[in-house]
């Protein structure tokens, strides 16, 4: 019975997919979506923010465009490595909402680790702050939240 019982527990392990770590704290992404209040999808042990700016009409070379077709929005992922969560990030802000951006972002010790445009001649005129920290994922995503209402979004 014992042999049995120890075959069935060895043959389970071998199930395992290799890589897995047994034990390691789950990132199923409700902490950061209570914190956001929106849904956060995950993919691959990444919990994926994204959030469009529909305060902000675009145009590029004279023609209106969605949000969605310019990348007007916040995004953030959200990994656990360790016991420290990784984010990663990219902002599409208004000139004005800039500094204000970095400002929060820096006193939550979140590195800015680019700031640039996408598109030439867009209307009005767009820059994307990306970002990267790595830290306790309540902190973090406090205060990537922090820097969301630090722009001029309603």
């Amino acid at each position: 019975m014992n042999r049995t019982i120890s075959l069935l527990i060895a043959f389970s392990l071998l199930c395992i997919p290799a890589g897995t770590s047994l034990g390691a704290k789950s990132n199923d992404c409700k902490e950061i979506e209570h914190i956001f209040k929106t849904n956060v999808k995950q993919v691959n042990g990444v919990c994926k923010l994204g959030i469009m700016r529909h305060d902000i009409a675009i145009s590029i070379l004279g023609v209106s465009l969605s949000p969605d077709t310019v990348e007007l929005g916040f995004g953030a992922n959200f990994e656990n490595v360790g016991d420290q969560t990784a984010v990663i990030g990219e902002f599409a802000l208004l000139g004005s909402e800039v500094n204000r951006v970095i400002d929060t972002l820096r006193k939550g010790n979140i590195e800015i680790s680019a700031l640039h445009n996408h598109q030439i001649g867009e209307q009005p005129q767009i820059l994307y702050l990306h970002f990267q920290a790595l830290g306790k994922e309540e902190a973090l995503a406090g205060t990537v939240k922090a820097a969301i209402e630090a722009t001029n979004r309603k």
